[in-house]
């Protein structure tokens, strides 16, 4: 599996506005500053210039940089938003080489950034939060860090109004999706991504050049070749546009990525020649910048293209310069695969013994990655265990409050009482009130609960009218499908094999054009007929469960204009078979309401069970709803009737042009 880093171009993204423009010019600028800070100029101008100075040094020489930071902090004391800004440039010192200290600084300056209320702080908070989640991949937190820029870094950004910003945190999401494996859900935020940086201005175009190779990876991993080579073109279009001065070096990075990108791309669709050109053109640029984790990637990618043309001396020479090296080898996944490359080299050379060694290489890596996931998953589990643990903590000290008020409020009633005994008839009159203002609320709660019962009842009698209405419709329908294709499907089949028979045993009266045209319409007819049958009672469902129906469900609603990706968690096979059924024609409804009305092209159904609780979500990018005035044509009142008879939970969430996610909770009866 390919990882793919984001660091690198965010880092030059967040670091434009300090001093990318001015890396020609360095000493002076340092120099401009110094002269800031031990000038005449207010504190306030002195801690910018002492903390632009720290921004500056945090990534070549830290003692310079926590110097700075140093000076900058004394001259900010007097300003609040100054000294949560200086917590900001005290991480960049450490993000690379002391994660846990540039966590505790990061948090540090969110907890006081959170006081003020302007864009430039919302989107400097949205960066404090980005570094917060590149610690995260560092650490292999993926799925942290996903978290980090859907729930924390999305919002910032979009309140800050800085479309560059917000661009560049769309391909950072659709980033992590692809190191996820994930790369149909990557595609949406990739696209997303892109719209917003088409109007990016000049000097940072860059940012689009990233977002095009980055999506042309992605359709690459999907296999999906004219829109790689769509988004590879755009992106050499435009490196071609900015080949000036406005960029520099950095050119030259995305030069190296658009040939990684292609060689992919070419490796994929056999065109081995091309692909060699471009690893020797990326190795080249890979030299010039002393990149050694790109060089070995591309000798790598040179040991796929000549193991594939069967040139073993070769793919040997390109395998060997990849073994062992510290770059390539630092990321797990590479690893596995370079252990999975040598003992398929040595199987193809027939040193059967070299590749079982390297075979159980893979296997061991395969295992420690798969047991690296399911501590994650433990942990995530253990953090999810201490919050429910605190929320009970929390409601019994609610509930403790509240005893204490009550207790209080029983006191109060009791001194009033017996100040109030010393007359008797005020007691008298106290008693009367209290006994008829009992008397009424027992009689308003005795009203109530009759209004209750009698709801309750209506709610009972609806559901035993809906239980006899459902299970008639689906006798209904077993009876009309088994009458379809046993009856009606048993004729057609036999008159084509009568006709058929027929035919062999005529002389040729008839054009065979023609007899072939009337076989072709009963073949289409029982098709037809036998596909309206297992619509009404699925045979795959009685057959095979209810697992195996709704794959067969999935796949029958996929076509060219629109792609299911159907997810099956646990389902177990002892699921009542009523329930079943009903969950089967819910999921089918879903998928009818999609295909007719959102104009999808990609589809996620989900399908999981879990505790006796079956759940079903649906997601899709089709062009969305106002859930508020939907019509019901749509199909939706089927869906919530058939989940309100079995007791569950129906949500839905939609926005016109932003497609529809749907989830169902519903309670389990087995057999």
């Amino acid at each position: 599996m390919r990882n793919y880093i984001i660091f690198l171009l965010l880092l030059i993204f967040y670091h434009s506005t300090s001093h990318a423009q001015l890396r020609e010019t360095d000493r002076k600028f340092t120099d401009s500053l110094t002269r800031l800070i031990t000038g005449n100029a207010s504190d306030s101008l002195k801690a910018e210039a002492a903390f632009r100075l720290t921004d500056f040094w945090a990534e070549t020489d830290s003692s310079k940089a926590i110097c700075s930071l140093n000076k900058g902090r004394s001259f900010a004391a007097r300003f609040p938003l100054l000294v949560a800004r200086s917590y900001w440039y005290e991480s960049q010192i450490y993000q690379e080489n002391n994660f846990r200290k540039a966590q505790m600084l990061l948090m540090k300056a969110e907890a006081l950034l959170k006081k003020f209320h302007t864009k430039k702080i919302y989107r400097l908070r949205s960066m404090v939060w980005h570094n917060y989640g590149l610690i995260l991949q560092h650490q292999d937190n993926l799925k942290g860090m996903l978290e980090v820029l859907i729930h924390q870094v999305l919002p910032l950004s979009k309140v800050a109004g800085d479309n560059e910003l917000l661009g560049t945190e769309y391909i950072s999401i659709g980033t992590v999706f692809m190191n996820l494996e994930q790369y149909a859900k990557a595609t949406p935020y990739l696209s997303q991504g892109i719209r917003l940086l088409k109007s990016a201005p000049p000097k940072q175009r860059y940012l689009l050049i990233n977002a095009y190779l980055v999506i042309a990876d992605n359709y690459c991993q999907l296999k999906e070749y004219e829109l790689t080579k769509r988004y590879l073109n755009l992106s050499k279009n435009t490196l071609e546009e900015s080949e000036n001065k406005q960029f520099g070096a950095l050119l030259d990075n995305f030069w190296l990525d658009y040939y990684k990108t292609s060689t992919r791309f070419c490796i994929n669709t056999k065109q081995y020649n091309t692909a060699l050109q471009h690893t020797k053109e990326a190795s080249a640029l890979a030299e010039n910048s002393g990149d050694h984790y790109s060089i070995q990637e591309m000798s790598f990618e040179r040991y796929k293209i000549f193991f594939a043309q069967k040139k073993y001396t070769m793919a040997k020479s390109a395998l060997n310069a990849v073994i062992n090296k510290p770059e390539f080898n630092a990321l797990a996944g590479n690893q596995l695969a370079l252990a999975e490359a040598v003992a398929e080299f040595n199987f193809a050379t027939r040193n059967f013994e070299e590749a079982y060694g390297w075979l159980q290489k893979s296997k061991h890596l395969n295992d420690s990655l798969s047991e690296s996931k399911l501590k994650q998953d433990v942990n995530a589990l253990e953090i999810k265990y201490k919050n429910a643990e605190n929320q009970k903590k929390i409601a019994t000290l609610n509930a403790d409050k509240k005893q204490n008020a009550l207790i209080i409020r029983k006191t109060k009633t009791t001194a009033f009482l017996s100040i109030a005994a010393s007359v008797l008839l005020l007691v008298i009159l106290i008693l009367l009130l209290i006994y008829y203002r009992n008397y009424r609320k027992l009689a308003e709660q005795r009203a109530i609960n009759y209004q209750q019962k009698m709801a309750d009842l209506a709610q009972k009698q609806q559901l035993e009218i809906g239980r006899a209405m459902l299970n008639a419709e689906e006798k209904e329908r077993n009876r009309v499908a088994r009458d379809l294709h046993d009856g009606l499907g048993g004729m057609l089949s036999g008159l084509k094999i009568n006709l058929s028979n027929w035919a062999k045993q005529q002389e040729a009266t008839l054009p065979d054009i023609e007899l072939q045209r009337i076989v072709n319409q009963l073949d289409g007819s029982v098709t037809e007929l036998r596909h309206i049958a297992r619509n009404m009672m699925p045979q795959t469902l009685l057959k095979f469960g209810l697992e195996t129906a709704l794959k067969d469900l999935s796949e029958s609603a996929m076509s060219h204009d629109m792609h299911v990706d159907f997810q099956a968690i646990n389902i177990s096979g002892n699921i009542a078979l009523e329930e079943q059924i009903i969950i089967y024609r819910i999921v089918q409804e879903m998928l009818n309401n999609t295909l007719k009305h959102a104009r999808a092209s990609e589809v996620v159904l989900q399908c999981s069970e879990n505790e006796k609780r079956f759940y079903v979500t649906l997601e899709d990018n089709g062009n969305g709803f106002d859930t508020s005035n939907y019509t019901k044509g749509m199909g939706l009142e089927n869906i919530k009737n058939r989940v309100a008879y079995l007791k569950g939970n129906f949500d839905i969430e939609s926005q016109p042009g932003n497609g529809t996610t749907i989830n169902i909770e519903i309670p389990l009866r087995y057999e």
